[in-house]
């Protein structure tokens, strides 16, 4: 969880070492991966694939505190794009026959 909460707080503007609105962040982080599992994407805390990172960042930016509503609504647009895009990838889908 550690370095996609530094990656959501730099797009967030939030310096590293604040740690007032860490507990929604991770909230959000948590739910852009369920949510990125719902649509048959693999994700996980721990991933180390940037597009995955990406998706999560976005979706934790689109729906993040009051951040201005133009930024929001770009980030829900470049976060459907990422879904979109990795779900076409048999690389990116969940096996769930494993």
């Amino acid at each position: 969880m550690g370095k996609l909460l530094a990656l959501a707080k730099q797009s967030l503007s939030i310096v590293s070492t604040a740690t007032l609105k860490d507990e929604e962040i991770k909230m959000w982080i948590q739910a852009g991966i369920a949510d990125l599992q719902r649509q048959g994407i693999n994700a996980s805390e721990d991933t180390e694939d940037s597009l995955v990172q990406s998706a999560i960042v976005m979706f934790v930016k689109s729906n993040f505190g009051n951040v201005d509503i133009k930024e929001k609504e770009l980030a829900q647009r470049t976060y459907s794009l990422l879904c979109n895009n990795l779900s076409l990838s048999e690389e990116y889908k969940e096996n769930k026959n494993a």
